[in-house]
């Protein structure tokens, strides 16, 4: 969009083959390269250097071991995060996978709490501990952990979502995406509009709102619910 030339490059076989179905991670592939991103599957960084100004990146194919170079003059690179618990652990308080906090946020030190994504915190809605690294998440909890610690006593039950846009398209995202669950996917207009429910043990654990706007709260109060459901059931409920 800003008429730079792009190759984006990484280790699965489809852009965001963790999270979504393997036929809409294939399709973001052909609608990158559709909007003139060579896009590259399968392919590993196993090099970066400097010279002149410019970068010299090494990569290689996972299917034939074949390598190329390109030269590029902007690196963009989406790694992850690893929490830093470190001041945490000096202090002895409990960490699993980031800062463990009640429901209230407060660490296992009664005038110590944690917020954002360094927290791991219970979920009601998902009966389960998570660690969310995302905004909604950090700004929420973030104003909920302030206002306990200022007095009040009140349980942080609130289930985070995030999104994004993919040129033209968008999403929102609510509880746990994950390519490996079980999904039913509702289309309204196949790749360009529906819902994708993520199925566990006869529940809703997830729902990717695809070009669907204004359902966030509604996907929440779903998650919630016990079940169990059949796919069968959850077609246009969102």
């Amino acid at each position: 969009m800003n008429g730079k030339d792009v190759v984006m490059a990484f280790p699965e076989e489809g852009i965001g083959a963790r999270v979504f179905p393997r036929d809409l991670s294939q399709f973001l592939n052909r609608y990158y390269g559709e909007k003139d991103v060579e896009v590259l599957p399968g392919h590993t960084l196993t090099d970066l250097q400097r010279r002149d100004g410019l970068f010299l990146l090494n990569l290689r194919d996972a299917k034939t071991s074949a390598e190329r170079t390109i030269e590029v003059d902007g690196v963009v690179a989406g790694i992850g995060i690893a929490p830093e618990t470190g001041l945490a652990e000096d202090a002895g308080l409990p960490v699993e996978n980031g800062i463990i906090v009640d429901e209230c946020l407060r660490t296992s030190h009664p005038d110590i709490y944690a917020a954002g994504d360094v927290a791991n915190f219970y979920n009601p809605a998902l009966a389960a501990h998570i660690r969310v690294e995302h905004e909604d998440n950090a700004l929420t909890m973030g104003k909920h952990a302030g206002r306990n610690m200022a007095g009040e006593s009140i349980p942080y039950h609130h289930l985070p979502y995030f999104y994004s846009d993919l040129f033209e398209l968008g999403y929102e995202a609510v509880g746990q995406i994950d390519s490996q669950s079980e999904s039913l996917v509702d289309w309204t207009d196949p790749y360009r509009k529906g819902v994708i429910y993520y199925l566990r043990d006869g529940r809703v654990r997830g729902v990717l709102l695809w070009n669907v706007w204004e359902r966030v709260q509604a996907a929440r109060e779903l998650i919630a619910e016990p079940g169990p459901f059949a796919p069968e059931g959850l077609e246009g409920r969102l």
